[in-house]
């Protein structure tokens, strides 16, 4: 066998071997990190720095779609000066990890690429990724090193040629940047308002994939593409941030049957300063104290600390629910779903339904409660929305 007939046999040969369920779960990841405004940092050495750039560039540019939040997405091997004034400063292997302190928050996602997984560089980098709460991944080959038993996801191709691992490691990266691109393209069908044919796989599908890696079976009817459609529309179109308000808490509760719940708007330091309420099934009127304390004493608040979406079975087994007298006395538990509303970095509000009987609340319909708080966060951005009581 000749030298090509040899590397194309070993290519295929670690092409058989590729770990698709963590390439599935990294797509995941990275699309809830878009969908949350989570930062993405990406980097490595020679020829997987290369890689790094490539992959920056296309989750940058590639997947772009009107509609949707852009990545936040940041190479670190891309800075020649400040790469050289750390390594002759600071010493080499601290070239990322400095870069890094500056800039990671808890959720976002580190990348580091290293073929043997030993670089001390990315290594260094990954550790205070670890230390500051975001989520790692790895991209390795060889037996992984060190960095792929240090990182939360290890996307390993398990062959011992440099060239055939930084190879699969630019595909895995295509791969990826692709499936991403199609989420955004196939989920935009379902929210425009002209079409999404009913076999279509929803936005709802999508995210509930994203969140917990399983598919979901097909639940969007005609009439929730309808009320989709509609809200989609009407934000385009809603400059003033109550009406926008009250419009989306009863289509959304429309959308997943839900009987009450809340719109909460957090300003940049998280004080309330507007939002809906509706109960039996009606947008009401209410003073604004109202969702101060449902924000501090409920569900609300700890969402929005914890940035992370709850589905909550019974309430009455929750601690973080707070009984409120309006609710339905005549039961003794309700079901909850509960998502934040993420501008950018940071929390602008959240969405929460009440259902007055327990185990209402599936999965899907959180998904479609994400969509919602996505398009009501779009629609925020686009037309520079803030509350007639923020001063800003």
């Amino acid at each position: 066998m000749n030298t090509t007939d040899q590397y194309l046999s070993d290519f295929h040969r670690a092409l058989d071997l590729l770990p698709l369920s963590n390439i599935e779960e990294l797509i995941a990841w990275l699309h809830d990190a878009r969908l949350n405004g989570n930062q993405v940092f990406i980097m490595g050495n020679g020829g997987s720095a290369a890689t790094a750039s490539h992959f920056v560039c296309d989750l940058a540019k590639s997947t772009r779609r009107p509609g949707w939040p852009n990545f936040r997405v940041i190479g670190l091997t891309d800075n020649v000066a400040i790469i050289s004034a750390y390594a002759n400063d600071e010493g080499y292997e601290n070239i990322f990890s400095n870069q890094l302190a500056s800039f990671v928050r808890p959720q976002d996602i580190v990348i580091a690429i290293s073929g043997s997984g030993n670089s001390r560089n990315v290594l260094r980098a990954i550790e205070l990724a670890r230390s500051c709460g975001a989520k790692t991944v790895a991209l390795t080959g060889f037996d992984g090193g060190m960095l792929g038993r240090i990182v939360h996801l290890n996307v390993y191709i398990p062959c011992n040629r440099m060239e055939i691992v930084e190879d699969i490691h630019l595909m895995i990266e295509h791969m990826v940047s692709s499936a991403l691109r199609q989420l955004t393209e196939t989920g935009k069908i379902q929210i425009d308002a002209q079409a999404a044919a009913p076999s279509s796989p929803s936005l709802a599908d999508h995210l509930f994939t994203s969140f917990t890696g399983m598919e979901l079976p097909p639940v969007s009817t005609e009439n929730s593409r309808e009320l989709l459609s509609s809200l989609s529309s009407e934000l385009a179109d809603q400059l003033n941030l109550h009406d926008l308000l009250v419009r989306s808490m009863q289509i959304t509760l429309n959308l997943v049957q839900a009987a009450s719940g809340t719109i909460i708007v957090l300003d940049e330091v998280g004080n309330v300063v507007d939002g809906a309420l509706a109960l039996y099934g009606q947008v009401v009127e209410h003073p604004i104290q109202r969702l101060v304390e449902i924000y501090h004493q409920g569900l609300a608040g700890w969402v929005a600390q914890h940035r992370e979406a709850v589905l909550v079975p019974s309430t009455r087994d929750d601690p973080r629910w707070m009984q409120r007298e309006y609710e339905y006395k005549s039961i003794d538990t309700r079901s909850a779903v509960s998502v934040p509303l993420m501008t950018q970095d940071r929390v602008a509000g959240v969405v929460t339904l009440v259902h007055p009987k327990p185990g209402h609340f599936r999965m899907e319909d959180m998904a479609i409660l994400t969509a919602v708080t996505q398009m009501i966060s779009y629609s925020f951005r686009t037309h520079g929305i803030v509350s007639p009581q923020d001063p800003s």
